[in-house]
């Protein structure tokens, strides 16, 4: 073993130049701040080959520094360092290599020329022994360059903290790197919260296990996986082309067919129609032959009938009684008719009065005044109300032109009034939506200013926006406040429209001067202001008793404006001082300028703009104004709606028609009294009964005259419909022969182009049901005509959906080929290619490269994991054995391990038994279906690039994940308990034991895995077995003392009765508040 003999320490915080001695096992004791863990932090600084690292153990807030500890930290506020100025400081560690019986030392030398500013340099020397000359010249301490120059023994010289650790893992001998990581986690002495972590830092190590040749062979094996997947799915769309290829050219094949059967029914419909036609005219010549003999029958029975008639009218012509009967019936006749137009006439007439009563009543109630015309209105309604008793009309048609009169003059004057009436409306109503839209302006707190001014503020803003520019043009009255209310109308009113100017910044003047120039030539804004800011910091201050007095601005370009524009007027309490000044201004806003006195029109200063509240008193006086023309129009548009009423009730259509048929009532008396008269003389003549029995003869001849009149009449157009019917179907059958003629003409040029298939399909249409009729075949026609058009969209929508699986594949594949039936064959040479060729090249492919990731995977990856699995295992075992003979306080410890919960299918995976049965291998064969679902998961994350990926494959390769681990607690009456479950329930002695055995054996470990031959053995613990009893204690160092390991133990001195006994060395470290330093302990101390 390379044991630790001696350290040197100069300039080490309180310890000024000490030399201290250990021996196999040493114990450090002292009062808390004597310097037990200032050694142990010396030791520490120069095996570990850090200025940052120091003990924690003894100083939970981590704060001690290099600077701390080689200037001597004091921490008062007025001295915090003993030493000052240029240092130089030293630990040595000198070192017995039994095997070779000679010594070597490890050292470090630190040059610091201020706080914080320190040089460090470690080093080896060989064959030598800690000496004073080493370090000094006499009395001052050797610099770094000193140090170096005047030992030649200096074997290795290490100026950076990966050359230092090299040196020191090497020389103790070759240990691994997990030596810097146990040696302060020792010191820094934690319980143990987490099984899993304490056994990472303390029990196994990290092994590497090489992947990256496997993730290359899984990513080649996944590439080429994907490159023949994507093969089958082009192959996959290609076929989707094909069947929609097939199933469209099928289609067309089906739909040729039946327009072929169509054509043929048009053959068969044309020779059935030409058979009916055929029938039907001999059916009708027929009719037509028979429709003849009935009429000259007919005729026949006509003459002998009017023969018999002639003769009776003879007779009767020389009878006057009967010539006076026939004068008397065709007189009644006439009055008959004359009473039936009078009835319609005095229908009409009703209907006129009943209105103009109803039109009088309305004029009545609409009309206020009480005048010769309302007077009139009344006397005509109760004129009309009692027309039926009235025997003479005369008056009534007098007053009816009055009324007609005063109507066509009233509705003159009506109409003006409303033509009047609706202008007023429509400017009221334009002014009211004028006014609803500045309201709604005004309540978004925006005022409205002139269209010219508000298009060139958002034409700037816009270009403004454009070229990045923050500051936007704004409107002169918005940057303006008024300081003096009393004068607001006076500097409303003198500014007038020059409130609405337009201001920007000077350097922004040219460019809006642009865009104002450029809406000029569009000729959309004229006469809007804007301001040339530039060079007016003279006027930044406003003359006193002036308007700009009362006028103030946060912005300096509007405020200085104002003064120059408001500066020159001067404020006047009295009309009478005006002509003082060459230009002034009263509160009334009565003006004096260039010798003229003028007074302001209030409508200018009336509704104010400037300042932060004028949008407020703009919006009371719009509210105000709004309400009022609210109020206005609802009189106007009842007061419209009025005369309209009244303009329907002046109409003198009603009127005008009375008039004109008031005469019908004495007509109507007139008519029914000749009625009565000629009915009377017709009733006498008939009294004679010769008369009587030829007039009724002659009446019976008359009616059955007319019958045969009628009949005839049919008989005749039955005979003409006939021979219209012949002709049509002479003409019918003509266009039909010319139709069949070109029906078959077609059918023949049809068939000359469908070779073989003609015959074919001659035969499948000779085999359908026969056709006899017309409704047969047009049935047979509607049928086909459905499955031809359902066939052609059919074929239209495979058509359709082979083209968008074309573009598809085109868009996806960059293929030149034209999507349609043209473009197929170009799609079907590289469906055969694929098919034929690079499948089968891409299948063996992907078949090599499987074959060499499971390769990798399985000599690799599972090997390397299973090995040092069971490694672990076995570790275990090892230290469990250590630890089966010792007891500590009564309990036994023993480390648990199994397999990990979240990682079980993996850790069964890589301990079964993965040589592969013959014929088999870990993608197809008994292994790969019991743990796919873990091997596709991991090569997912295998195939995954990049640094989050690779992190997290850490855990993946790292064994220690794959199993889960604990702390069996065995006690004296045979019971057991687990400390992951009584862990927070342990005192602080209890949680120890298992600290200090596992770190223990964690360093014998380290130092057993050396590759250099004989190794160190030292281990340092700081604060060791501060809550633990004695019983503990000492099972705990009976423990430690059976391993080959140096221990060197700093603790408090009521440990020392404990403790010492074990220990071969004992060491005080005391301090006198100036100094620190070490003295072996003996029993008289105590």
């Amino acid at each position: 073993m390379k044991k630790l003999t001696r350290m040197k320490l100069i300039n080490w915080h309180r310890f000024g130049n000490c030399t201290i001695d250990f021996g196999d096992s040493t114990l450090l004791s002292g009062e808390n701040g004597a310097g037990k863990s200032t050694l142990l932090d010396a030791i520490q600084f120069v095996i570990i080959c850090s200025t940052g690292n120091f003990n924690k153990a003894a100083h939970e807030n981590g704060k001690r520094k290099l600077t701390g500890y080689i200037r001597c930290k004091t921490g008062k506020e007025n001295q915090p360092y003993e030493r000052t100025g240029e240092i130089s400081a030293h630990v040595a560690l000198e070192f017995y290599e039994e095997s070779k019986d000679l010594y070597f030392i490890i050292g470090a030398v630190v040059d610091s020329s201020s706080e914080e500013q320190e040089t460090t340099v470690r080093y080896l020397m060989e064959n030598t022994r800690l000496s004073d000359d080493l370090f000094l010249y006499g009395n001052q301490v050797k610099s770094i360059a000193e140090f170096r120059g005047s030992n030649i023994d200096i074997r290795q010289w290490c100026k950076t903290q990966v050359e230092a650790r090299r040196m020191v893992t090497a020389r103790l001998g070759r240990i691994e790197d997990k030596f810097f990581r146990l040696i302060p986690k020792a010191l820094a002495f934690k319980p143990i919260d987490d099984i899993k972590d304490f056994v990472y830092s303390y029990v196994l190590d990290e092994k590497e296990v090489n992947i990256e040749v496997l993730r290359e062979n899984v990513r080649t094996y996944q590439d080429m996986e994907r490159t023949l997947d994507n093969v089958k799915k082009r192959m996959a769309k290609l076929e989707k082309i094909r069947t929609f290829h097939r199933q469209a050219k099928e289609a067309v094949d089906k739909d040729q067919m039946y327009g072929y059967f169509l054509k043929r029914s048009d053959v068969d419909l044309v020779e059935s129609r030409l058979k009916g036609v055929e029938a039907a005219r001999k059916s009708e010549e027929l009719r037509l032959n028979q429709a003849k003999k009935q009429m000259e029958m007919l005729k026949k029975e006509r003459t002998e009938k009017l023969e018999i008639s002639t003769n009776l009218r003879v007779e009767l012509r020389h009878n006057q009684e009967f010539t006076a009967l026939e004068e008397q019936k065709k007189e009644l006749e006439r009055l008959r008719e004359k009473q039936n137009t009078a009835l319609a006439q005095e229908k009409e007439l009703r209907k006129s009065v009943t209105q103009a009563l109803r039109d009088c009543d309305e004029l009545l109630k609409l009309t206020a005044e009480e005048n010769a015309a309302f007077s009139q209105i009344r006397d005509y309604r109760s004129q009309l109300q009692n027309l039926d008793s009235q025997e003479d009309t005369a008056v009534l048609k007098k007053l009816t032109d009055e009324v007609i009169h005063y109507k066509q003059e009233r509705f003159a004057g009506v109409q003006g009034e409303l033509a009047q009436l609706k202008i007023q409306l429509d400017q009221n109503r334009t002014e009211m939506e004028k006014c609803g839209k500045k309201l709604g302006k005004l309540k978004r707190k925006k005022l409205t200013y002139p269209v010219g001014v508000e298009l060139l503020v958002e034409t700037l803003q816009e270009d403004f926006a454009q070229i990045g520019r923050e500051v936007q043009p704004g409107i002169l009255c918005e940057m303006l406040e008024i300081q003096d209310e009393e004068w607001r109308d006076a500097v409303e009113g003198y500014l007038n429209t020059q409130r609405f100017y337009v201001l920007v910044k000077p350097e922004d003047f040219d460019l809006a001067l642009g865009t104002y120039d450029r809406l000029r030539r569009e000729k959309k804004v004229y006469s809007v202001g804007l301001i040339n800011t530039k060079d007016l910091e003279k006027y930044d201050t406003a003359p006193e008793g002036t308007l700009a007095s009362v006028v103030t601005s946060r912005n300096p370009y509007a405020r200085q404006y104002s003064n120059m524009i408001l500066g020159k007027v001067q404020l006047c309490e009295r009309y009478e001082d005006l002509k003082k000044y060459p230009n002034s201004i009263t509160k009334g806003c009565m003006r004096y300028q260039n010798r003229v006195a003028s007074a302001i029109k209030p409508e200018v200063y009336k509704v104010p703009f400037i300042g932060k509240n004028a949008f407020k008193v703009q919006l009371i006086q719009a509210e105000e104004e709004y309400g009022k023309l609210e109020e206005l129009l609802e009189k106007q548009e009842k007061k419209l709606a009025d005369q309209k009423k009244i303009l329907e009730l002046l109409s003198t259509d009603c009127d005008v028609d009375i008039k004109y048929r008031l005469d019908v009532t004495s007509t109507l008396k007139n008519v029914k009294a000749s009625m009565e008269k000629c009915e009377e003389n017709i009733l006498k003549l008939q009294e004679n009964s010769t008369l009587i029995q030829k007039q009724f003869q002659l009446d019976e001849l008359e009616k059955v005259l007319k019958g045969l009149e009628m009949t005839i009449s049919s008989e005749d157009r039955k005979i003409g419909d006939i021979s219209g019917r012949i002709r049509e179907l002479i003409a019918r059958k003509q266009s039909l022969q010319e139709n069949l003629v070109r029906r078959k003409e077609e059918l023949i040029l049809m068939g000359a182009s469908l070779g073989e298939l003609l015959n074919l399909w001659n035969r499948e249409y000779e085999k359908l049901p026969k056709m006899e009729d017309v409704q047969r075949i047009q049935n047979f026609q509607n049928e086909y005509q459905r499955k031809k058009e359902n066939n052609s969209r059919y074929s239209e929508k495979q058509k359709e959906n082979m083209r968008e699986a074309m573009i598809q594949y085109k868009t996806e594949h960059d293929f030149g080929a034209a999507a349609n039936m043209e473009g197929f064959p170009e799609f079907e040479a590289v469906y055969e290619r694929l098919k034929n060729s690079e499948l089968l090249d891409y299948e063996e492919k992907v078949q090599f490269a499987r074959e060499a990731a499971e390769t990798e995977f399985r000599e690799q990856f599972l090997a390397k994991l299973q090995e040092n699995m069971k490694q672990a295992q076995g570790e275990f075992r090892e230290l469990n054995r250590a630890l089966g003979d010792i007891d500590f306080s009564s309990e036994r410890y023993e480390f648990l391990f199994m397999p990990s919960k979240k990682y079980r299918n993996y850790y069964e995976m890589i301990m079964d038994d993965f040589n592969v049965i013959q014929g088999e291998s870990l993608f197809s064969g008994t292994f790969h279906e019991t743990h796919k679902a873990v091997i596709d998961e991991l090569f997912e994350r295998l195939s995954i690039g990049g640094e989050s990926s690779t992190q997290a494959l850490e855990e993946f390769t790292d064994y220690r994940t794959y199993m889960d681990y604990d702390i069996k607690i065995l006690h004296s009456d045979g019971t057991f308990s687990y400390y992951s479950k009584v862990c927070e329930e342990k005192s602080g002695g209890e949680t120890q034991t298992p600290f200090y055995v596992t770190v223990a054996a964690s360093f014998v470990q380290l130092y057993s895995n050396n590759i250099g031959g004989e190794a160190a053995g030292l281990v340092l613990f700081d604060e060791a077995f501060n809550n633990m009893d004695d019983e503990r204690i000492g099972g705990v160092l009976e423990f430690l003392r059976r391993l080959p390991l140096q221990l060197i133990i700093a603790a408090p001195p009521d440990k020392i009765q404990y403790i010492g006994p074990a220990m071969d060395e004992i060491l005080l470290v005391m301090t006198d508040q100036k100094r620190s330093y070490v003295e072996e302990y003996h029993n008289a101390v105590i």
